[in-house]
């Protein structure tokens, strides 16, 4: 099946006319819609069908945009991220333009509703930490939905110093409780075995040197200590073929103006942020679970277990709930362990 979705993508790819930035735009706003909807279809045999005559009507719509309206680029947005060279400040400044369009809702509420379910499906209680160190925090988001299940102290590091600056305004808890620090996940800087819980939810993956990232973690884990460490999964399935489809068809898009059509077109900052996630963030590395373990027992974890449910929307929790589905929709599935020292 890959092979055939693959051969489609490409004959897409050089039937689309690259001055039709609206064509392409709508293209990736559809097919990332569409897989949202195979999970509420309870993924229709038919899909590859159904995916290749709805795309017909797309490209219907976005000539007709084409025609008729003119929405110009944002270029000047592109331009500034252009001049930002390094790779993780690069990804970082991807992630701050979307922290700051959350609702609170989004922002403090939906947090910890998704860690409750992830760690009480998985049988996880996180109420015996002490000392624990979200790694790569973006906007502080998870860092406070762990304080405030829990855990005594909570420190936030991540790349972006615009993204520190915002946490630290978003928290409302003293900085003895939460603190927040601008730092390279790659160079932690905190002395060994500092803390007994470490944090590290989808963020290894965007750097250039994910063993150094989980190297760095274990340094700072005290003995005995434990964590949770999300990496991108699903390696070779219909999903990351669909980004990587988006990714080249949005290369000359720039990021401030599918942010722009999204919200003009009614999508909640929730789902922008997930769309904006993967057509603009730099690296997307992506692992079979057997890399995974290989990596995590390199650095020195002395266990670690594959997780095996999530929140509703997670694939391992889709997966689970439908035993039948076709294994190249998201292919192992999400790449969530724990992990202790």
């Amino acid at each position: 099946m890959r092979s055939i979705v693959l051969s489609y993508f490409q004959s897409l790819l050089d039937s689309l006319d690259d001055a039709k930035v609206i064509n392409r735009a709508l293209i990736a706003i559809y097919l990332f819609d569409f897989l949202d909807r195979l999970d509420k279809e309870k993924f229709p045999s038919d899909w590859f069908d159904k995916m290749q005559k709805e795309l017909e009507g797309v490209i219907e719509a976005g000539d007709f945009l084409d025609r008729n309206f003119d929405i110009p680029l944002n270029t000047g947005a592109w331009e500034e991220d252009e001049l930002i060279q390094a790779i993780d400040l690069r990804t970082g400044n991807v992630y701050f333009k979307l922290w700051q369009n959350f609702t609170k809702n989004e922002y403090y509420q939906q947090p910890m509703s998704i860690l409750e379910d992830r760690f009480s499906r998985n049988k996880i209680d996180i109420s015996k930490f002490k000392n624990g160190i979200d790694a790569g925090c973006g906007g502080g988001r998870y860092t406070l939905a762990l304080k405030s299940m829990g855990i005594d102290k909570m420190q936030g590091i991540d790349i972006s110093p615009d993204s520190i600056s915002f946490a630290q305004k978003m928290s409302d808890f003293s900085k003895e409780e939460v603190g927040f620090k601008q730092a390279s996940v790659l160079e932690l800087p905190f002395s060994d075995g500092a803390f007994d819980f470490i944090f590290s939810n989808g963020v290894l993956h965007h750097t250039v040197n994910t063993e150094k990232g989980l190297q760095e973690l274990y340094r700072v884990l005290q003995e005995g200590g434990e964590g949770w460490l999300y990496l991108y999964g699903g390696k070779e399935s219909l999903f990351w073929d669909v980004v990587d489809f988006c990714r080249n068809i949005l290369s000359d898009i720039p990021q401030t103006y599918m942010q722009m059509l999204m919200k003009i077109m009614g999508y909640p900052p929730g789902r922008i942020f997930h769309r904006v996630d993967f057509w603009y963030v730099p690296i997307h590395n992506r692992y079979f679970a057997s890399e995974v373990s290989e990596m995590i027992n390199k650095a020195g974890f002395a266990n670690h277990k594959k997780l095996l449910r999530g929140t509703d929307y997670d694939w391992d929790e889709i997966i689970y709930n439908n035993p039948k589905i076709d294994p190249y929709i998201y292919g192992e599935g999400e790449m969530r362990f724990w992990i202790t020292k």
